[in-house]
């Protein structure tokens, strides 16, 4: 996997074939992202999936969705515990805010 700019378009390697992909994100984040995709291909080669590029390419974006979805589901899940534990704090403070000074 290979990574270099040219004039807003990044030019990546992907199982053996070169690509040029116009983009305006940082460089480096798109070679990551190309390095993530060829580690998937790996990972499934040497588990024995002999299938054709395009088949193994709609595994490979099927996996990383799945990924994704599952960490925006862990995310949401973070969320709402803090989102209830501050409310937790709100109504504690306001508790406090209510009682009278002695």
């Amino acid at each position: 996997m290979n990574s270099e700019t040219m004039n807003g378009s990044v030019k990546v390697t992907l199982m053996g074939r070169s690509f040029s992909i116009r983009t305006q994100d940082n460089p480096e984040h798109v070679q990551a992202a190309a390095q993530r995709v060829q580690e998937q291909v790996d990972q499934l080669r040497r588990l024995g999936t002999t299938v054709a590029s395009d088949r193994l390419l709609a595994l490979v974006a099927l996996n990383l969705a799945g990924e994704l979805l599952q960490k925006e589901k862990t995310q949401d899940q973070g969320l709402n515990s803090l989102l209830s534990e501050l409310d937790g704090i709100v109504l504690q403070a306001q508790g406090l805010a209510e009682a009278p000074l002695r």
